[in-house]
């Protein structure tokens, strides 16, 4: 069997115990050396060592270390020579070769099965391709679609007025870059890629946008990094936007953004936020909870607003009293998983109906964190916006408008000492 792949070495003997080599784009290979010799080894092969490295496997493996082994990592420890291959692959392929190597350390499987081919070097300039980039329409694969090992896909100016499915396929996408063309829709399953962590839109027609379902989706959720939706004539941003618990740079200048939701203020990993160019009025409160390292909000008009207020204080529904303690719990998970690995309370219509989706997905927060429906007091208080960024790009002044809801009058009174 063969296993495409990266791979670090960590030699156990070396000097300081800790020196690993640098992750190369590899082959693994499991089979026999000859017809006659029923020994099974591994054969390791790189670009730099295409005659390959053989490792044998009976008798010779410590450990396989598979914890991670459905985030697509794995590692085999050898007892001679003292090498840890830590290995990164595609999460099916990975699973199956292993099983295929646990099989032949029990003895479960017959050697006669695995090919003598399969142990002799391949040629590694047929290594997967993993950056795909389109310049012109006439270089588009429109028949051969693009190479499943895909990680990097570059489709930029190619005046292209709707998604390719095809992309859907590619179950190893990294990074996917459409900007420059003229998408108005996104379908619900661009949100399923597992390992999507990049997503550049800039410079499409997502104005036109019905629906923003691939925002709900599990796997985007946990792994987008970075959104980048500048310059889509945008008039709204979708409040499923605060869904994206591991963001950490979101780009939207050169918009037409009058308000922010106020789901902006779950994005608690957020460092980079570029909201400039739009015709921005004021920025919600619950933005105070987060700690950006870097905030542009320059050509920007923040007109004068009048000491607006709202006081709908009341005795809460026990529908309200739920979703409030939900959020809340859910909130201190995210904070927890931030420094270490604690499970964050997800929800979508699989597991509570959509009417409490929806519900939970127009919460608004306190600035003290905790979310508010119906019962809340609703003020504009202008505050220094260093409070919760270290660098500000503003055109004129940091004390910006915020429209802050608070829980509580109690929340009011510390914001009037806080501002």
């Amino acid at each position: 069997m063969k296993l495409h792949c990266n791979i670090e070495v960590n030699n156990r003997l070396s000097v300081t115990n800790v020196i690993r080599r640098r992750s190369q784009r590899s082959i693994l290979i499991i089979g026999r050396q000859t017809v006659k010799n029923t020994e099974i080894y591994i054969l390791w092969q790189t670009l730099q060592n295409k005659q390959g490295t053989k490792y044998k496997v009976n008798n010779n493996i410590d450990k396989v270390y598979t914890t991670f082994i459905n985030e697509g990592k794995a590692t085999i420890r050898f007892i001679e020579p003292p090498h840890d291959l830590i290995i990164q692959s595609d999460k099916i392929q990975l699973k199956s070769f292993i099983h295929i190597l646990k099989l032949t350390l029990t003895r479960n499987i017959d050697p006669s099965v695995l090919a003598v081919s399969n142990l002799n070097p391949k040629c590694m300039n047929s290594l997967p391709k993993i950056k795909v980039v389109v310049n012109k329409s006439s270089e588009y694969p429109t028949l051969e679609g693009f190479p499943r090992t895909t990680e990097e896909l570059y489709l930029v100016g190619l005046n292209r007025k709707s998604f390719d499915r095809q992309i859907l396929k590619l179950q190893r996408l990294k990074v996917l870059n459409l900007s420059n063309n003229q998408i108005s829709s996104l379908p619900k399953e661009l949100g399923t890629l597992q390992h999507l962590q990049e997503l550049i839109l800039s410079q499409n027609r997502l104005d036109k946008a019905l629906k923003w379902t691939w925002l709900d989706q599990i796997a985007i959720r946990s792994n987008l990094k970075l959104l980048d939706m500048s310059n889509n004539l945008l008039r709204r941003l979708p409040e499923q936007i605060g869904k994206l618990d591991n963001l950490v740079n979101l780009k939207v200048s050169q918009n037409m953004l009058s308000y922010l939701p106020q789901s902006l203020g779950k994005l608690y990993n957020l460092k980079y936020l570029d909201l400039s160019k739009n015709n921005l009025h004021y920025l919600p409160g619950s933005m105070r909870n987060l700690h950006l390292i870097s905030l542009d909000v320059s050509n920007n008009d923040f007109p004068f607003i009048d000491s607006y207020s709202m006081c709908k204080i009341d005795v809460p529904s026990l529908t309200e009293c739920a979703a409030r303690s939900f959020l809340k719990i859910r909130h201190i998970n995210m904070l927890k998983n931030m420094f270490f690995f604690a499970q964050v309370l997800s929800y979508d219509a699989s597991i509570i109906p959509f009417t409490l989706v929806k519900y939970l997905d127009e919460a608004k927060y306190c600035v003290c964190g905790n979310a508010c429906f119906h019962c809340y007091i609703r003020k504009f208080v202008r505050f220094n916006s260093n409070i919760i960024a270290n660098t500000i790009k503003s055109t004129e002044t940091t004390f910006l408008p915020f429209d802050c809801y608070f829980c509580s009058i109690k929340c009011v009174s510390y914001a009037k000492l806080q501002y």
